[in-house]
Order: structure tokens, then C-alpha cells, then sequence
């Protein structure tokens, strides 16, 4: 089901190097797409999103999903006739290098934005957007205080929530591993990784005795230290638990490393069913065939969403742009976020006063690369189908892995209600 991956091939050394190498070379001016030039008078979106660090390869996706989605919007004549231009800045994955590149970009004027792809980075823009009349669309931000007891007007979520992100990963087990009723979970400690697993267990014990009328067992999660280059400690603690089936949210090379510290200790022939929150790709793009079997939840997979004109379009200019077959689903939040700003502004005829723009956000259904999703209007939330993957490895294959199948949930079955102003009520938050 997978195509190969023809001559773009990750470890984790070239991973580094490459990201080091696309920062150093990355604008941090003005960008302006073709199509868009100043007698043109544009409309400035503004991008804040990792172009440096450890998160700058997260940040190149969502650069890519916007740049492709206003090429594509300019090739089509612009928005009410006016040609999308796009100003980025480096976020750094920091809430304090973030806010003073968001007001930057509101001192030049340019008070819609998109990225913030990072939890805290997320809700620190709420309140400088707030200030400032600007509008912020966050592309991966996974904390539930964005619609909850943090919820901000000029803050929107353009993608699934935690809350629906872990719902439809629970429907997944239950209906395909009924029969795996002991978990376990791996869990960094720090904001996502505290609010995925609560999620997770608040899913597993609603859904999993809905679907299969069995109570399943969850195991006291082993939290791990952010950042670490040695897990083994935590993995020989979690090889003494008795779990059958394993949860974890930790993330990009923690993850790698994680994983790669785990295949000695045997701790992925004790688990039947490994399920991962949202390393979409970054694990078997790093280890290739000594991957784990792997469920992993994507904001888009490709594979999920063919036929759908604007996610073939924007898989095939990836891929076009970059060579890497493998595109992860950061691009298609920050390619649904320029969509959605485009629709606003045509339903506001023009105006992009922060005022204007929420009114027009809220309730918008409009166009992406998962199909349509609406903007609640009660909190800012997307209402999109929640997606994962079956990730395992192949032995002498190009890319070393395949996708072996995949699930679309429909959003509005795995979405909580909106609370804004309200904490998130779990079962053991």
C-alpha cells in the first residue's frame, strides 16, 4: 500500500543535518509566492512555525502546506481577485521567541497567522492576539486548554483535538484488538504527554466496554523525562508490568531513541499492540525495518484522502517540491489554515480586521485535504475526521516499512462538546 520512497531516505544523523541544513537556508523575510507581487496589492498571511531546532523538521511540513496551498490559490486567481503572500518567522518551538515574532508581524501590519503548531506556543498567542487585533490558526498545537478553560476568540484549532485524536484511536482497539483488555503506557512528562495519556484513559474506559463489553485494565503510565538520550531505566520498569497492549505519546527523536533502546530489552515481542499518538512517519522514516509494528494517529494520511482533488494536489507538489513520497500531516493542517483564511476573507468581502475574521471563522465549513471540516463556533474547535495508521516494517523493501492499513473516523462521533471556559472533564485528569 506504501510507494517507495525513491532515493529520500531518513536516519536519524541525515535527519538532523538535513533540518540544520533547510534552517540555514530558510527565509526569515518577506516570501513572496509567484503569482503574488506588490502591484498586486496581497493579502499578507503570516506564518509562525519551528525553522530551527528540534522541531524545525515539523516546522518544514507546515511551511510547505502553506506555500502549496497559495501557490494553488493564486494559480486560480487570488482571493476576491487579490493574489496570498506569505511572511514567516522563526518560532523556535518557544512561547517566548514565538510571541515576539507574532509582534513583529503585527507591527508590520500582518494580523492573520497560522502555526503555532507547539501546546505552549499555542496559548501564548491567545492573549498578544487578543491585544493586538490579530488572528491566530494553530496547525498542531495538542493541548484541550485551547477550547477549554484557555480558550481565546482570536485562537482557532484547524485541526482534530486531543480529546478527538484519542477517541478515534480508542474505536480503533476496540474494534480491531477486542480481545486486548490489559494497557500499558510510555508517557513524557509534560503538558501533551499528561493530556494524551488522560484522554487516553478516559477513551478506553467510555468506548472500549461500549464496543466490546469487556473492562479493560490500565497499568499506572511510566512517565519519562522529556528530552533524555537513555530510557532504559523506564523501559525495564515497563518490561515488569503486565500489559498486553502499550500507549505512548513520546515524540520525534524521543521516540526514536526510545524506540530503538526497547527492541533489546524484548519489549515490543511482550506488547501484541503498540499505538502511538502522532509520530505519523518520524519513527520508520528513522529506523526503517527495525520499526515496531505500529498504529500511529496522523492529522492526514495521503493513502486515506486519494481522490480527494485538493490531497492528491497537494501530495503530488509535495512531493514534487521536496522528493520525500512521505509527507506528514502537519502540511495538511497549515494547507487547511490558508483555505480557511481564504474563505473567510471572501465571505467578509475583503476585510481582514481580527473582528471580521473571527465572525467569518466561526462556523466556516470549508474545503481541506481530509474533506470538509467546520469551525465550531462555540470554541474555535475543527470538527474533522480523526485518521490513523497501521505502520509495520518490511524487510528488503526501498523504504523498509509499509503501511498496512489505516481508519477515518468521522469527526463529529469522536469530538467532545465545546465547553470554552470550562477544564475538560475526564475520569482521571
Amino acid at each position: 500500500m506504501t510507494r517507495s520512497n525513491d532515493g529520500y531516505r531518513f536516519s536519524r544523523r541525515t535527519l538532523l543535518k538535513s533540518t540544520a541544513a533547510a534552517a540555514a537556508l530558510a527565509p526569515l523575510g518577506r516570501l513572496w509566492i509567484p503569482g503574488a507581487r506588490a502591484a498586486d496589492n496581497p493579502i499578507t498571511l503570516g506564518l509562525v512555525t519551528p525553522l530551527s531546532g528540534a522541531q524545525e523538521m515539523l516546522g518544514s511540513f507546515v511551511r510547505h502546506g502553506a506555500e502549496i496551498a497559495i501557490e494553488k490559490i493564486n494559480a486560480d486567481g487570488g482571493v476576491n481577485g487579490r493574489p496570498l503572500a506569505l511572511e514567516m518567522r522563526d518560532s523556535k518551538a518557544n512561547p517566548a521567541a514565538a510571541t515576539v515574532a507574532a509582534r513583529e508581524l503585527l507591527g508590520q501590519g500582518v494580523n492573520l497567522q497560522l502555526g503555532a503548531i507547539s501546546s505552549p506556543v499555542a496559548l501564548a498567542m491567545g492573549p498578544l492576539m487578543q491585544a493586538a487585533g490579530g488572528v491566530v490558526l494553530t496547525c498542531g498545537a495538542g493541548t484541550e486548554k485551547l477550547n477549554h478553560e484557555d480558550y481565546n476568540p482570536h485562537v482557532f484549532r484547524i485541526g482534530d483535538s486531543p480529546y478527538s485524536r484519542q477517541y478515534g484511536l480508542i474505536r480503533m482497539i476496540a474494534e480491531r484488538y477486542p480481545n486486548i483488555t490489559s494497557w500499558g503506557g510510555i508517557i513524557p512528562d509534560h503538558e501533551y504527554g499528561r493530556t494524551t495519556w488522560a484522554i487516553f484513559v478516559d477513551a478506553m474506559l467510555t468506548v472500549f466496554p461500549q464496543v466490546t463489553g469487556k473492562q479493560p485494565e490500565i497499568s499506572r503510565p511510566i512517565l519519562i523525562p522529556y528530552g533524555s538520550g537513555d530510557y532504559k531505566n523506564f523501559i525495564a520498569a515497563a518490561m515488569r508490568q503486565p500489559f498486553e497492549g502499550l500507549y505512548t505519546s513520546a515524540y520525534g527523536g524521543d521516540a526514536v531513541t526510545l524506540y530503538q533502546q526497547a527492541r533489546p530489552f524484548g519489549l515490543f515481542d511482550k506488547t501484541k499492540v503498540l499505538v502511538d499518538s502522532a509520530n505519523e512517519f518520524l519513527v520508520p522514516l528513522a529506523m526503517k525495518d527495525q520499526s515496531p509494528d505500529t498504529w500511529t494517529g496522523t492529522h492526514w494520511y495521503f493513502k486515506a484522502n486519494q481522490g480527494n482533488p485538493m490531497s492528491d494536489h497537494l501530495y503530488n507538489a509535495y512531493v514534487e517540491r521536496t522528493g520525500n513520497h512521505y509527507p506528514m500531516g502537519w502540511a495538511a493542517e497549515a494547507h487547511a489554515a490558508v483555505y480557511a483564511y481564504k474563505a473567510a476573507i471572501e465571505k467578509t468581502g475583503g476585510d481582514t480586521k481580527a473582528a471580521a475574521i473571527i465572525a467569518a471563522l466561526k462556523g466556516l465549513t470549508f474545503d481541506t485535504a481530509t474533506g470538509k471540516r467546520t469551525l465550531r463556533a462555540e470554541d474555535n474547535q475543527a470538527v474533522k475526521n480523526a485518521e490513523a495508521m497501521r505502520i509495520q516494517p518490511k524487510a528488503g523493501s526501498a523504504d523498509g516499512f509499509e503501511v498496512t492499513d489505516y481508519i477515518s473516523v468521522p469527526g463529529d462521533s469522536v469530538v467532545e462538546p465545546p465547553r470554552p471556559g470550562e477544564k475538560l472533564e475526564l475520569k482521571t485528569l
